[in-house]
């Protein structure tokens, strides 16, 4: 049994220096997959194959502490096809790829094509985990300084879990797996992934499908402000295009700034149905609030009426309990291991002076969303100071150029990799086909299904215009008026 496995080897390894002086070759080990007998149907175990990706710790001949054994997946499509596999690049960074494997199993792009998921290094079934249960015990205050001491007494170097070498086991599974190429899936911070995976083994990748994309150079916490600033105004300038919305709400814009001011004056409890949630929300909280739904597709036509009742005092969240977010649990399927994203993420973007943090000139963004948006940058900066990984030696200074055939993939209110993102990478990439979605927010392939009809299409044949009727066809979200809650 998988788990039963993991849990003896690391207790073994907590007892005792796991020391491989043997170098170790990559190589992948089939597995049984009993460990998801009691998540999954027997139809749906019978179309999985479980392995793992064996790979060494350093690849520079150092000694390592540990031997790697990254959790791999294949999802056999329904249909016999020679279609060419889709290989998923989780986001994050440090999400775990098998958190998604019901997703997959669902989707209809598993139809015609196996879909291939590896937990990266540090994350999810794989070995070593770089899980901190710290971060979710409420007596542990300062989680991460507690839970790097304990890394560092199990003899983990951290140096080795960086994006580089996550690049570095990919380029390692592609070369072992018996496929002429592979069609790479990236969203998000896996879109990132994506793009420095094509980059490093260009052969082997038949095309590239972009979903909320993170292109190298840019950093998102140079940014932050903003893309927020962008994502808010287009909601505000939406609501005015429709009128409905505009006669409920004509100053929506004002109404917001107002209660950011406010709020940062005087905080208030947040209810939801009346209830007191038993948590308090000042202005700068409103925003990153606002910021987080903005993600989320389904919540953004109930955004105007959200912010109209707090304009009025009314500071609940019965607005929003109509939308998709609050109808049901998905999002709360834990697939991101903090200490990983500290792992992955400080050496790229966070470890730099605070003069290089963020954009030199942020003109006409309000000021307090940069004070918002910087107050949890420099908390990140706090904790990646803490974690204590050294920066990259080595790292992707340019954008990535390509010929390989790319789908992009944007959102009109994504706060987190806004469309303007999606174009600078498009302008590298030669054979592109770049959509903007003008209801979406973060990820179109979990919020619109029509994402899913041009990606299939995007597939069957990549050199082609994937254009498909039902794009055309995409409005304005249409915002939900609340019954007297005009401003």
């Amino acid at each position: 049994m998988f788990l039963r496995r993991l849990l003896l080897v690391g207790l073994f390894c907590l007892m005792a220096t796991c020391v491989h002086s043997q170098p170790v070759s990559p190589r992948i080990k089939p597995e049984e997959c009993t460990w998801f007998s009691s998540i999954l149907t027997q139809a749906q175990l019978d179309r999985l194959e479980c392995a793992w990706l064996v790979v060494p710790e350093f690849r520079d001949g150092r000694e390592s502490s540990y031997k790697l054994e990254l959790a791999l997946l294949r999802i056999k499509s329904r249909q016999a096809t020679d279609s060419a596999p889709i290989l998923y690049l989780p986001g994050g960074p440090g999400e775990a790829a098998s958190s998604y494997l019901p997703d997959w199993l669902e989707s209809d792009l598993s139809q015609e094509h196996d879909i291939i998921i590896l937990d990266p290094r540090g994350t999810g079934f794989s070995y070593p985990s770089l899980i901190c249960p710290e971060a979710s015990q409420s007596n542990v205050v300062d989680w991460v300084r507690v839970c790097r001491e304990r890394m560092s007494a199990r003899g983990l170097d951290l140096a080795a879990y960086t994006i580089p070498e996550v690049i570095r086991d990919y380029v390692d599974l592609l070369s072992l797996m018996d496929l002429p190429q592979v069609n790479l899936y990236g969203s998000s911070y896996g879109s990132r992934l994506a793009l420095m995976l094509a980059d490093a083994a260009p052969e082997r990748i038949r095309s590239l499908a972009l979903d909320g994309v993170y292109p190298p150079p840019l950093r998102h916490t140079a940014e932050v402000a903003r893309n927020l600033d962008m994502a808010l105004n287009r909601l505000f300038d939406d609501c005015a295009r429709d009128v409905a919305c505009k006669e409920a709400y004509p100053k929506l814009r004002d109404s917001f700034y107002r209660v950011v001011s406010e709020l940062n004056a005087s905080p208030q409890g947040l209810t939801m149905l009346g209830q007191d949630m038993g948590m308090a929300i000042t202005g700068n909280d409103f925003i990153l609030m606002m910021s987080s739904l903005l993600h989320h597709t389904s919540v953004v036509p109930y955004l105007p009426a959200f912010v109209a009742s707090f304009a009025s005092g009314n500071f609940d969240f019965e607005p929003l309990l109509q939308s998709e977010l609050f109808a049901s649990d998905e999002d709360g399927r834990a697939s991101q291991t903090e200490s990983a994203f500290l792992t992955q993420r400080c050496p790229e973007d966070l470890a730099v002076p605070e003069a290089q943090r963020y954009l030199t000139n942020p003109d006409g963004i309000a000021p307090v969303l940069i004070a918002a948006t910087r107050e949890v940058v420099d908390a990140h900066y706090a904790e990646c100071q803490a974690w204590n990984v050294p920066a990259l030696t080595t790292r992707i200074e340019g954008p990535v150029t390509s010929g390989i055939p790319s789908l992009l993939m944007s959102g009109a209110y994504d706060p987190a990799t806004p469309a303007q993102w999606g174009s600078f990478a498009a302008e590298h990439l030669r054979n592109n086909w770049h959509f903007v979605f003008p209801n979406a927010g973060h990820g179109m392939l979990d919020s619109v299904p029509c994402a899913t009809e041009i990606m299939r299409t995007f597939l069957s044949n990549p050199l082609q215009d994937p254009s498909a009727d039902c794009f055309s066809a995409l409005r304005l979200p249409r915002f939900v008026i609340s019954p007297g809650k005009s401003e």
